[in-house]
């Protein structure tokens, strides 16, 4: 036996009642507008009267169409219901937006988050250049090394923070950071020093632009600096490598190979601790340098001292995947171990020096590579190919070093024009002419 249950009022009203978001409404019910009808609600109250929700119904691509409006209670009524389906109507006719509610609530969305955009991009841009620092540029740090992260915090701490650290971003100018420059210059750091520095502050923008915060050039783009030339051009004489070496070996038999690759392979220190043992191949004699500095790999030249080292390293044995000189993890080194400094200080070979240009650095092995190569008539061209240079120009700062093969090339022109037909030259002569 089924029995069914009216609600007296739906029985009173004679209607019949759904459901409706957990609420009972009642049939629809025409208004004094066209297209325009409303239901009212059994528990919702609008004053002593129930709560009317009203809708709307009209044509729209051939198409009959139907949306809620709103309670009374909300401030909708039929008139106002009208309005907005007079408007939807207009609209449809001339091709206009918004044709329906529905857009009408997505554009109201989009506009409210364009200006909650706008709000935060403008209290975004009273952020600071200390600020951004901490919030923005450090954490997105992630791919750099500890030690670069701490060189570039230490300077920002000396040079940046004290003279642009309160400047709210957008306010920085070229004026500004070419008084950071100057200052800089003043307490005797190099153009290449200067440079990182304003380098930081051009990462740091270069960010602040890509989150929004700033727009346009960084201010760095204007900033003029002294330019001088600051390649490091010390070399060891052959004396000064064998204490090197000898110093390197009591301390650090790890530190002295390393060092010996650089001096007779002429490798950056990124190259050596990049270095697998499936780089290495002891028939061929080559050393295969994989990505380096400027990015075109090349091969090196296993010399009979950098042989004797890869096979007491075990070269045989070893997985061509483990690094030639790993870190004490087994990974990848990422920088020389200050055993190499301290090793240079106690031989005393840069007491005295003040320009940086000439003091001893792990580079220095690379420079005494290329520049015994010259002295002992290497042609520039073969050393920039050993040295992985990707133009002469590199190389030429070298040239000096091979005053004789210099003068010899251009005596050889010598008389040229005093021959007469039929002399034969001196031997040296015929060479420089190709005869």
């Amino acid at each position: 036996i089924i029995l069914i249950f009216h609600h007296p009022y739906e029985k009173k009203l004679g209607q019949d009642w759904d459901r409706k978001g957990g609420v009972m409404v009642g049939k629809w019910i025409p208004s004094q507008y066209r297209g325009v009808r409303y239901r009212e609600d059994a528990t919702r109250k609008h004053g002593v009267k129930a709560d009317r929700y009203f809708a709307i119904r009209y044509q729209s691509g051939g198409k009959t169409k139907e949306e809620g409006v709103g309670w009374a209670s909300e401030g909708v009524t039929a008139a106002k219901a009208n309005e907005t389906r007079a408007m939807f109507m207009a609209n449809i006719r001339a091709g206009m937006r918004p044709q329906s509610l529905a857009e009408m609530r997505d554009m109201a969305e989009r506009v409210r988050r364009e200006e909650e955009r706008v709000a935060k991009l403008e209290e975004r841009r009273s952020t600071t250049f200390a600020e951004f620092w901490e919030s923005d540029y450090l954490p997105s740090c992630t791919a750099k090394t500890v030690r670069t992260v701490g060189y570039e915090t230490g300077m920002a701490r000396k040079w940046l923070f004290p003279a642009i650290g309160e400047i709210p971003l957008q306010s920085l100018t070229s004026a500004m950071l070419q008084a950071v420059a100057v200052q800089a210059q003043k307490e005797g750091k190099s153009p290449a020093t200067v440079a990182k520095v304003l380098g930081i502050v051009s990462q740091v923008w270069n960010l602040a632009v890509a989150r929004g915060v700033v727009a346009g050039d960084s201010p760095t783009k204007q900033v003029k600096t002294l330019r001088r030339d600051n390649r490091r051009m010390r070399f060891f004489s052959e004396e000064e490598a064998r204490k090197l070496l000898d110093a390197l070996q009591a301390r650090s038999p790890d530190m002295h190979d390393i060092a010996l690759f650089s001096l007779f392979a002429g490798l950056r220190a990124g190259e050596i601790h990049g270095l697998t043992w499936g780089d290495v191949n002891l028939d061929a004699g080559t050393l295969y340098i994989r990505d380096p500095k400027n990015k075109v790999s090349r091969h090196a030249h296993i010399t009979p001292e950098i042989r004797a080292v890869l096979v007491r390293r075990g070269a045989d044995g070893m997985n061509r995947q483990e690094y030639v000189f790993p870190s004490r993890d087994g990974g990848q080194r990422r920088w020389v171990s200050d055993t190499f400094e301290r090793v240079v200080e106690s031989l005393g070979l840069n007491d005295g020096i003040e320009d940086a240009r000439q003091k001893v650095v792990f580079h220095s092995l690379r420079h005494t590579f290329a520049s015994w190569l010259v002295q002992r008539g290497t042609p520039l061209y073969t050393v920039a190919e050993l040295m992985g240079h990707t133009t002469l120009e590199m190389t030429k700062r070298y040239s000096h070093l091979a005053p004789d093969t210099m003068r010899a090339a251009a005596m050889g022109l010598s008389g040229i024009l005093d021959r007469k037909p039929g002399k034969v030259l001196p031997f040296r002569q015929r060479g420089a002419e190709g005869e």
